[in-house]
């Protein structure tokens, strides 16, 4: 599995000295930011165990399990009724598209 490189320079306070991730932001607006940027590496409408799902937010931070229920209490990840499979779903606008009435 290839590690998609992504951009959290708004995050460096909570790195470590492997850019990893190791402590997540008391504020909730700031964890909700910190998902939507991990968002980032999965594919829409592609399906993903759970094992899978974990080893690659596991890759950005300790705590990934706390970033994929965020994810799924947010409406971007879908889960099935079992818990095991996951895919991102399409949710207009998305988090990086620009608010329209900005």
């Amino acid at each position: 599995m290839q590690i998609k490189p992504l951009e959290l320079s708004d995050f460096a306070a909570y790195k470590d000295s492997f850019g990893r991730i190791t402590r997540l932001p008391a504020k909730l607006s700031r964890k909700n930011k910190l998902s939507l940027q991990l968002l980032e590496i999965f594919q829409p409408g592609v399906e993903y165990s759970e094992p899978e799902l974990n080893e690659m937010l596991k890759a950005y931070l300790d705590d990934f399990a706390l970033v994929r229920r965020t994810l799924v209490d947010m409406g971007y990840l879908q889960r099935d009724a079992y818990g095991k499979v996951y895919k991102r779903v399409i949710k207009f606008p998305e988090p990086s598209s620009p608010d329209p009435q900005a």
